[in-house]
C-alpha cells in the first residue's frame, strides 16, 4: 500500500492526462443515420465548436457548431486539476510541514475538478445538442466511447489524487 501511496500523485496525474487526450482525439457525440451511415461530431468541435462538414451540416441544419458549455469546462478542470495535481506531487518534496499540509488540501482540489469534470463529460451528448439549439436530444446520438471513458478516468484520477491526503488523515487518528 505504501508503494501505491507513494506514486498515487503520479497515478493520478497519468489518468487525468489520459482523460484530456480522450477529450480531444475522440469523438464527442455520434449520429446513427442509418444502419450504414453515422455522423461523428469530434471532442474538439464540443469544446470548442467550429466548422461542420457537409454531412454534419446537413444534421444540424448550420455551418459552425457552437461550443458545448459543460464540455468546455469539464476541457478546463482537467487541466487545471493536472496542475493542482502536479503541484500536489512537487511541494511534499520540499519537506516543509506546512506545505505538507496545503499539498493535501491541493490533492482536495484535484479530487473535485477530476469528479465534477468526470461527471460533466458524460452529459456532452445533451449539452451539445443544446449548444446548437436543439430541444431535445436527437434519440440517435449517442455520446462517445473516448467520452465514457475519460469520464471514468478522470473520476479515477480524482480518487487517487486525494488518497495520499486521506492516508495521512486517517494514519494520524491512532
Amino acid at each position: 500500500m505504501k508503494k501505491v501511496l507513494q506514486f498515487a500523485g503520479l497515478i493520478s496525474l497519468v489518468l487525468a492526462a489520459v482523460a484530456f487526450v480522450l477529450m480531444m482525439a475522440t469523438p464527442a457525440v455520434s449520429y446513427t443515420v442509418s444502419s450504414s451511415s453515422t455522423v461523428n461530431f469530434a471532442g474538439t468541435l464540443a469544446i470548442f465548436g467550429g466548422e461542420l462538414d457537409a454531412a454534419q451540416i446537413l444534421l444540424l441544419l448550420t455551418d459552425k457548431a457552437k461550443p458545448a458549455t459543460l464540455a468546455l469546462l469539464a476541457w478546463i478542470f482537467i487541466l487545471v486539476g493536472m496542475i493542482i495535481v502536479l503541484l500536489g506531487v512537487v511541494l511534499p518534496l520540499f519537506k516543509v510541514k506546512a506545505i505538507e499540509k496545503f499539498a493535501g488540501l491541493l490533492n482536495l482540489c484535484a479530487l473535485v475538478l477530476f469528479v465534477i469534470a468526470g461527471i460533466f463529460m458524460f452529459t456532452v451528448r445533451a449539452g451539445f445538442f443544446s449548444a446548437q439549439g436543439f430541444k431535445d436530444v436527437p434519440e440517435k446520438a449517442a455520446i462517445g466511447f473516448g467520452w465514457v471513458f475519460g469520464g471514468i478516468l478522470s473520476i479515477a484520477a480524482g480518487a487517487f489524487a486525494i488518497l495520499p491526503a486521506a492516508a495521512n488523515f486517517f494514519g494520524k487518528k491512532k
